[in-house]
């Protein structure tokens, strides 16, 4: 009886949202792409946070947030603001993780009266750093970064409906044919016959949009599109399970309630964490860096 208005609502709020999503995508609005998905981090990042106080655990919330939002800027700055400086980006980068773990160990060190497991306390703020904003920006390295096999706004757009896809062909799957359970220590509902809706949604994407963007994705041969549908697919399923490990360790249904149907910003995000770097590193080594072995260039 309470399937029906779950339905609609997921439906809904995911139309909405992604529907906002790839129209700055498809407008080419470069700050407007990282500030859409900066936003998403700050949300996402501050639930994780919120889990681990949940918990009883305490974490370094502002200082993790700031780092973060620093992912983001460095990314606008080498690629909008100074675009003759995205050389560099890298550089920043690191010195940005390394300013990250001095100052956590600082905290530590100067702030640690009271604190319970103080090293636990920066081990987390600095999981909550890469685990969110550091992979989730490279949904904007794909969206603005130059490259020799995609137009950059196509590749970000099969990255997102190739994952959301997979993702709702597993929900779908899952809720109309699912009776073994995948991982039951960790998400009693996610079951086999739902991974392979998923992988079954996502592959059909992945050739679905190849077939009717080929101009934006020149390089892409059959084996490209089929090995990218059955990477995304699974690894969208592996991210919400990542993320369902650390909301049953903080004893949570939901990182937040604020998306009807959905829950919060990090439910929203969680496969596209892992699919959107692996997608990122295939193309360079795939088009861009070094050859893998078992694929012809």
């Amino acid at each position: 009886m309470n399937k029906g208005p779950s339905w609609i609502a997921r439906a809904g709020s995911s139309a909405v949202l992604w529907s906002v999503a790839l129209a700055v995508v498809l407008f080419g609005w470069r700050t407007g792409e990282i500030l859409a998905v900066a936003v998403f981090s700050v949300a996402a990042q501050w639930e994780f946070y919120r889990m681990q106080e949940r918990k009883g655990a305490v974490v370094f919330k502002g200082l993790g947030i700031a780092s973060g939002l620093m992912v983001y800027a460095i990314l606008w700055f080498c690629s909008v603001a100074r675009p003759g400086a995205v050389q560099t980006a890298r550089l920043w980068e690191e010195a940005l993780f390394v300013l990250t773990v001095v100052l956590l160990l600082l905290r530590v060190v100067l702030g640690s009266r009271g604190t319970l497991l103080p090293l636990e306390t920066a081990g987390l703020t600095l999981l909550g750093v890469i685990y969110i904003p550091f992979l989730l920006s490279f949904l904007c390295r794909i969206a603005i970064e130059p490259n020799n096999y995609a137009d950059p706004r196509v590749a970000v757009l099969f990255v997102i409906l190739v994952t959301k896809l997979g993702d709702t062909g597993a929900f779908v799957a899952g809720s109309l044919l699912g009776k073994h359970r995948l991982l039951p220590r960790i998400s009693p509902k996610k079951t086999w016959e739902g991974f392979a809706g998923g992988l079954v949604a996502a592959l059909l994407a992945s050739l679905v949009i190849v077939f009717f963007c080929r101009n934006g994705l020149l390089r892409f041969r059959l084996l490209d599109t089929v090995l990218l549908g059955l990477g995304l697919g699974s690894l969208g399923v592996w991210g919400d399970l990542a993320k369902s490990a650390a909301k049953r360790d903080a004893h949570v249904k939901d990182s937040g309630h604020w998306i009807p149907g959905i829950g919060g910003a990090l439910d929203l995000v969680d496969s596209l964490l892992f699919t959107a770097p692996a997608f990122y590193f295939y193309g360079l080594a795939r088009f861009g860096g070094p050859a893998i072995p078992w694929i012809p260039r």
